[in-house]
């Protein structure tokens, strides 16, 4: 066999191996706790003709709560109409009643003043009705919400309706927070009455309910306060008027721990079924702050473009009540049992990295070649690098398994995380291409990949409810590719680059070797840019110039200044391109690239840059470990520009192995520092990637100095 042949021959094995993966994510995916497949495959129903609305609001209500026995009118809503989880977060950690009022006036995320650094702030009173319809306080949660830089305007609901001449009423006292508009002042408020309730129901197209909300979590006394509300619903709905649509959200937490809660609609035309919002992408959750863009909606109105919210859909779901019932209760139990563990998880993971890192360093200072339980011990510690390595996509891949409804969530996530990376580790260390130098970890780059633009491509349903993914209760990224998926997409791509792009040269093709790197990492860049995949706009301004670089000292160029400015602009150039494309897509259908401009062009640019940097310096501030990523990035620089320095004499072999792996590794970093200062918690792109790409630099280390084969040739 020729050895072009040879090279396609290897490349060919990898490239069915990952296929085979994607494949399984692709086909395996719904798994993670969207809804049934006959409701995602069915066409969303047409928006609901113009008619009263009447919103219910009640704080601490969750799927849990829904029962035909105990909460007859609450299952009625489940079982006629559409249903959905709805994730209440808001701008503290905890969401009070207040917090949440406020968010559906606003459109956007609004709460209470902060109360020092408590991040789960005790939740302050409601405020009164007082002269001339003003709210009580008023300014002092005008002025909160301007230091969030949240960009949210209390009252927009209000005032928007207004606009298209309707009117807000509020019935019950927290309902008038959400009903006032932008001076704090409530048209029409009403105390709750059953006797009055059909005329205050018709006072106005759009009417916003406050019947009272859960407060505990004690069965008994929970139980007691579900059987109240569900009796005031039974009396909202039978004094509502004709052809209104009742919307029913749990838009608080019920104390002082954030759970997932549940939101159900009902009305003339809407058919039993899931809700859908654009601004998650995920059949059966949806936010807070859709509630005010669906009110609008429901009027036959346009929300503004500012809000952040969607209006939602309806896709239609022939099952059972129940069946939409338990999986909205799936999708809260995986989110309630996973968010505990991921704190504990990264610490535990940092500190059993490092001592394998220790233990590494301790075997590779060791000079006795000779020593056969030396050769035996690394090759050992070579194997668990290389496993190791593979547990971040063992984290994504563990959403496929159902784990948060057998025993002990700690206990059973981890042995399926163990399970998971232990496969993918013997793939990669067994497989055909482990011959190569860079065979076993450039293996584990590729099924991180893999696994990391397949479930990008595939509608991101591995992404939630995951110990390195997206935790729904924080209400940050629901799609796309957030800071930890895309550091762990960017170093894995890089570094595949490099295994390919010196395996191209080794077979005496560097040409060859360095163009096939350039499209692996030109598809990780449209994967991670593109707005109906990753849909990350910091990402492709990091890794693409990494990538150009790479593919520059691949082909035997010198990359110079000049070089490196046209890298540049050109990457400036792609930002540009992706965010104006999505800019120019209905507001309804945009992302955060065409979102971000439409910031830029409303002038609040300067606000979400300060908060990007307000939320990496606390980061950076917020915990000990948090504090070494600068330490940690600072050595990796001095070990990499002074390779024979002390710390970075260890990788000489590597590099003698490997000509093109400094290069690479600079590249990696290089990636790193940019995402770091593009993305909003872009401390963690260096520390996430660094548990992929440190494990398989040990492997590599270990292995270079355990063989006798003659260095590629440099390219």
């Amino acid at each position: 066999m020729t050895l072009p042949s040879r090279l396609l021959a290897l490349l060919g094995r990898m490239t069915t191996l990952c296929v085979v993966l994607l494949g399984v994510v692709a086909g395996t995916g719904a798994a993670a706790g969207a809804p049934q497949a006959s409701a995602r495959a069915a066409a969303a129903t047409e928006r609901p003709a113009p008619g009263p609305v009447v919103v219910v609001g009640m704080p601490g209500l969750d799927a849990e709560d829904l029962d035909p026995a105990r909460t007859p009118h609450l299952w009625s809503m489940l079982e006629h109409g559409a249903s959905a989880s709805l994730i209440v977060r808001s701008v503290h950690l905890t969401t009070c009643p207040v917090d949440g009022w406020l968010t559906l006036g606003a459109g956007g995320r609004a709460a209470q003043p902060d109360q020092g650094d408590d991040p789960r702030p005790p939740c302050s009173a409601i405020p009164a009705v007082g002269e001339g319809g003003m709210l009580t306080g008023w300014q002092r949660y005008a002025d909160a919400a301007a230091r969030t830089r949240q960009a949210s305007r209390l009252g927009s609901l209000t005032t928007t309706l207004r606009q298209r001449g309707d009117c807000v009423s509020a019935i019950g006292p927290a309902a008038a927070v959400g009903a006032a508009d932008g001076d704090g002042r409530v048209g029409r408020a009403t105390a709750y009455a059953p006797a009055t309730l059909p005329s205050d129901l018709a006072r106005c197209p759009v009417t916003l309910v406050d019947p009272g909300g859960l407060t505990t979590r004690d069965r008994d006394a929970r139980s007691a306060q579900l059987a109240g509300l569900d009796a005031r619903l039974g009396e909202v709905l039978a004094a509502a008027p004709e052809r209104v649509t009742v919307i029913v959200a749990g838009l608080a937490d019920d104390g002082p721990a954030e759970r997932v809660r549940v939101v159900l609609e009902r009305g003339p035309d809407i058919v039993p079924g899931t809700l859908r919002s654009s601004a998650t992408r995920q059949d059966g959750v949806v936010l807070l702050t859709d509630l005010a863009p669906e009110t609008v909606a429901l009027r036959g109105g346009t929300p503004p473009v500012a809000w952040t919210g969607e209006a939602w859909t309806v896709l239609p779901d022939e099952g059972a009540a129940e069946d939409r019932r338990d999986a909205m209760v799936d999708t809260a139990q995986a989110a309630h049992r996973v968010q505990p563990l991921a704190d504990p998880f990264f610490k535990t993971w940092a500190i059993g990295q490092l001592v394998l890192y220790l233990g590494a360093l301790l075997l590779a200072r060791r000079r006795s070649a000779d020593d056969t339980t030396r050769s035996r011990l690394a090759r050992g510690v070579r194997a668990v690098a290389v496993v190791a390595a593979c547990v971040p996509a063992a984290t994504y891949l563990a959403a496929l398994v159902p784990w948060w409804r057998v025993g002990p969530p700690l206990l059973t996530l981890s042995a399926v995380v163990a399970a998971i990376a232990l496969v993918l580790g013997s793939v990669a260390l067994i497989g055909p291409w482990r011959r190569h130098p860079l065979g076993s970890p450039a293996a584990v780059a590729a099924l991180t990949v893999t696994v990391i633009a397949g479930d990008a491509v595939t509608g991101s349903h591995l992404t939630l409810s995951t110990l390195m993914g997206e935790q729904p209760t924080i209400g940050g990224r629901f799609y796309g590719l957030g800071n930890v998926a895309f550091a762990l997409l960017a170093t894995a791509t890089l570094l595949l680059c490099v295994a390919v792009a010196d395996l191209g040269a080794r077979r005496g093709h560097p040409r060859a070797g360095a163009l096939a790197a350039l499209a692996i990492g030109l598809v990780a860049v449209v994967v991670d840019g593109s707005p109906s995949w990753g849909a990350d706009l910091g990402g492709p301004a990091a890794l693409l110039p990494a990538v150009a670089g790479l593919v520059v000292v691949a082909l035997g160029l010198r990359l110079g200044w000049g070089r490196v400015l046209l890298v540049g602009v050109v990457t400036v150039l792609v930002l540009v391109g992706l965010a104006v494309a999505d800019y120019l897509r209905p507001a309804s259908s945009r992302t955060h690239l065409g979102r971000f401009v439409q910031t830029v062009l409303d002038g609040g640019a300067v606000d979400v840059v300060s908060r990007k940097a307000q939320q990496n310096l606390d980061l950076l501030t917020g915990s000990p470990l948090a504090t070494l990523i600068p330490v940690g990035l600072a050595l990796v620089v001095i070990a990499l520009l002074r390779p024979r320095s002390a710390l970075g004499r260890p990788l000489l072999p590597a590099y003698e192995r490997v000509p093109l792996l400094r290069p690479g590794l600079i590249c990696i970093v290089v990636m790193w520092l940019i995402g770091f200062v593009m993305n909003d918690s872009g401390t963690a792109i260096p520390a996430v990637g660094a548990t992929v790409l440190v494990p398989l630099i040990i492997a590599i280390v270990l292995d270079a100095r355990r063989t006798d084969q003659q260095p590629a040739p440099r390219p």
